[in-house]
């Protein structure tokens, strides 16, 4: 497959630990800071800028050591830098893509993320794929692997990362089912709420975060295969980035509020699953 022949892999993470996680075994397996990237938002908490005509500054990135350093990300932080990124503002990057990105933070025309990821061989309808989960908040991590494509890409799936053939909400690579639109599964949620729930107050509405953070947890490929009992904690963990990015309102007793809705729903996924 001509996928197999590429040399740069990408990986997108929701959570900075496994990305830390990720890049610690890509070490362990013998590749090099030359050999992998990171970018990730900046918070603004914990990094200085001076983001001028050059996109850093000495100080961002002393800011940027100190703090992967303590995140064990290791030889890696020689290379990370603060950028000022074309359309996405401040951003902590690191390694190749800290080089790539460095360019096109000093000239916008250069396209920044798309462009940088074109320019590592990235096909562009996939590298507008990578902006865009960029864009919602998560790290991307890349690796330029010649002739270890699949070994790298391997590492990052045991890491908890996705890419554009296994996408958040899939059941994974080589067959399963794919992730349906909501609009697609909604109908079926709201039946089974107004039938257990439906005199207890409230409407479909107010549940409907419930049901489905539930349904797309179920398809993503993290927890596939795993108990409610074992995926609890996460999920509990989770819910409020990811009504966040969802564009539902977030508050301290979500989980409290919702959490027998999200259960049905990944039980549903699980009866399903298993009939198939």
């Amino acid at each position: 497959m001509a996928r197999m022949e590429r040399s740069t892999v990408v990986g997108v993470f929701e959570h900075r630990n496994d990305a830390e996680r990720a890049i610690d075994e890509l070490h362990r397996a013998g590749f090099t800071d030359q050999q992998i990237g990171f970018i990730m938002r900046d918070g603004g908490e914990q990094v200085t800028h001076d983001v001028g005509t050059t996109g850093g500054s000495a100080a961002g990135e002393g800011a940027v050591g100190g703090m992967l350093a303590g995140a064990g990300i290791g030889g890696l932080i020689a290379a990370a830098a603060s950028l000022l990124v074309p359309g996405f503002g401040p951003v902590l990057a690191g390694g190749i893509l800290a080089t790539t990105l460095g360019g096109a933070a000093i000239g916008a025309a250069a396209g920044g993320i798309l462009g940088s990821l074109v320019g590592m061989g990235v096909p562009e309808e996939e590298a507008r794929y990578y902006e865009t989960e960029f864009q919602s908040g998560r790290m991307l991590v890349t690796v330029h692997a010649e002739g270890r494509f699949d070994e790298a890409r391997d590492i990052l799936y045991r890491c908890g990362a996705y890419d554009v053939d296994r996408r958040t909400g899939t059941a994974g690579v080589g067959g399963g089912r794919q992730h349906d639109d909501w609009t697609t599964y909604s109908p079926r949620y709201r039946r089974s709420w107004t039938t257990h729930y439906g005199n207890g107050g409230g409407t479909w509405e107010d549940f409907e975060p419930g049901y489905r953070y539930g349904h797309d947890m179920a398809f993503d490929p993290r927890y596939e295969n795993r108990e409610w009992s074992e995926v609890e904690p996460d999920l509990q963990r989770n819910y409020r980035p990811w009504a966040e990015r969802t564009g539902y309102q977030a508050h301290d007793d979500d989980w409290n509020r919702y959490r027998d809705h999200v259960r049905d729903a990944w039980d549903e996924h699980r009866r399903e699953s298993r009939a198939a």
